[in-house]
């Protein structure tokens, strides 16, 4: 636990000047009201804000110290109370048999100091009250933003649980397909598999190696798409076409990585995947003043049953889209003249 003296140079420069002002209103009110010369009134103020700010480094330790959580408020105050009639009498004691020493030889002032004690007993313990309150609303404050931190902290962890789940959840259903496609190809075209355990496994080190949070620039996705599609093409064969078109001034643009690929597994799961006709998967990416505008579509055939916003694809990246941006308004679907169409709209991100 930090220390808001020894810790922070700011921290000292306030209890420096508090108590230089403490001293300095002391010697004017003593001087003033009393008619002390202010010679005598600013040895006074110098010894008595010597020893309070002393006390004060008590304090403030002793309050760090104590949970005012879990403290009975009445045990708390019960113990200052205590520590506030001990320090106060002693600290007073000590002033009287200082000043008494050193103004000896000035009667006047001796008895001002012994009659005066009432006073100084009132004021001392207001200074106390005052300081011990400080106290505990600095600790508040600092406990306060240590839990904001701690939260903070919690909930970024979460959230990158989350992402890397939503992630994870994506691939498993594609590599299953893979594997149970490379297993039949070994045995119909041996050339292939080898062709395809390449591209699968190129394609797996890229998802390896990008965190959940992370970004790539526009450019590397769609190049990882790619080789997914490929991987879909040796499946699928002729019965399986794709284009991919992107704005030159978009490629360069960051996005979330692994954030496309499942667009075009939907868009292959739902159309391609169920029917033996031609299907089509088309990509644009379309920049915009704000941003990139990424539009995926496919075939719809009449086998074609798809889930829209209920599909668990769409909505594990609806849910990614909501963590990282803070909204899931981001992927639009749109199913009119026999297309299905998946429209990401990013926001602009750039190096």
């Amino acid at each position: 636990m930090d220390s808001w003296f020894f810790g922070k140079r700011i921290g000292i420069i306030v209890f420096i000047g508090w108590w230089l002002m403490f001293g300095t209103i002391h010697a004017l009110v003593v001087a003033h009201f009393f008619q002390v010369a202010y010679s005598i009134a600013f040895v006074e103020a110098a010894i008595t804000a010597t020893l309070y700010a002393l006390l004060s480094l008590g304090l403030w330790f002793w309050v760090r110290l104590s949970n005012i959580e879990t403290s009975k408020i009445t045990t708390l105050i019960t113990n200052h109370l205590g520590a506030a009639i001990v320090s106060i009498g002693g600290i007073l004691s000590l002033v009287n048999f200082l000043l008494s020493r050193i103004f000896s030889g000035n009667q006047q002032y001796v008895e001002f100091i012994n009659t005066s004690i009432p006073f100084r007993v009132i004021v001392g313990l207001l200074v106390y009250l005052l300081i011990v309150l400080v106290f505990y609303l600095i600790t508040y404050i600092q406990n306060y933003r240590e839990q904001v931190l701690r939260e903070a902290e919690l909930q970024s962890l979460i959230k990158d649980a989350e992402l890397n789940w939503l992630k994870l959840q994506l691939n498993p259903h594609f590599l299953f397909n893979s594997l149970n496609s490379i297993s039949s190809l070994t045995t119909t075209d041996p050339q292939k598999a080898q062709e395809m355990v390449i591209r699968l496994s190129e394609l797996l080190r890229y998802s390896l190696k990008q965190s959940p949070n992370s970004r790539v620039t526009l450019d590397n996705e769609l190049d990882n798409c790619i080789k997914y599609l490929e991987i879909e093409k040796i499946r699928f064969g002729t019965r399986l076409k794709y284009s991919i078109d992107a704005d030159p001034e978009c490629l360069s643009l960051q996005v979330p990585s692994m954030i496309i690929q499942p667009l075009f597994e939907n868009a292959i799961k739902h159309s391609v995947a169920i029917s033996p006709e031609e299907s089509v998967v088309k990509a644009e990416a379309i920049k915009k003043t704000s941003g990139v505008e990424i539009r995926i579509s496919n075939t719809l055939h009449a086998q074609s049953s798809m889930p829209g916003s209920t599909g668990v694809g769409l909505a594990n990246i609806r849910r990614r889209l909501s963590l990282i941006y803070g909204t899931s308004k981001l992927l639009k679907i749109d199913k009119s003249n026999n297309t299905f169409t998946a429209i990401l709209t990013l926001p602009e991100e750039t190096l």
